[in-house]
């Protein structure tokens, strides 16, 4: 199974990911942004953006269907995918192959998202990056019906805790 976690930039899915991964017996992390990272180091996306580029969509589901037939389990993919039709493109992409997804979304209110934006000490040089992306992020997330929503607002134990019991039933 995968467990992909959706949301804005910013509002904890790579955390909540850590923490799933320990709470999930055989789960293990896998980063698309990896996939970004090395194709940037070869070619430019016009954009700035690696998701724009076809070809990191495409590996996208390629690796993931490969990690999924290869090294069953429990996979958990934090990555925002805001663009509607790049989220069906590789979430719709993995099922048409026969890839079990459970698409988790991490919402937050947007002052609450953009407090913990400029919270985070961790990431200070994605900031305005992540703060640029909030009001789409919000309107996208906003209207998904065929994703589980998690309030992203309690402690990161309880986000997971919510998670795995969704995964439960």
């Amino acid at each position: 199974m995968i467990v992909w976690l959706n949301g804005a930039f910013g509002v904890g899915k790579t955390t909540t990911a850590r923490l799933l991964t320990d709470a999930l017996p055989d789960a293990r992390l896998f980063d698309p942004e990896f996939l970004g990272s090395m194709l940037t180091a070869f070619v430019t996306p016009p954009t700035g953006d690696f998701q724009d580029l076809p070809l990191w969509r495409h590996l996208v589901v390629e690796t993931v269907t490969g990690l999924d037939r290869h090294h069953p389990g429990t996979w958990i993919i934090p990555m925002s995918l805001l663009d509607p039709a790049y989220r069906g493109e590789i979430l719709g992409g993995l099922r048409a192959l026969g890839v079990d997804v459970c698409e988790v979304v991490l919402t937050l209110p947007e002052d609450r998202l953009r407090a913990r934006i400029d919270a985070d000490l961790l990431e200070v040089g994605a900031r305005g990056w992540r703060h640029d992306h909030v009001t789409r992020a919000v309107t996208a997330f906003a209207s998904l019906t065929d994703a589980h929503p998690v309030d992203a607002s309690p402690a990161p134990e309880q986000v997971v805790e919510a998670i795995t019991a969704h995964l439960a039933r």
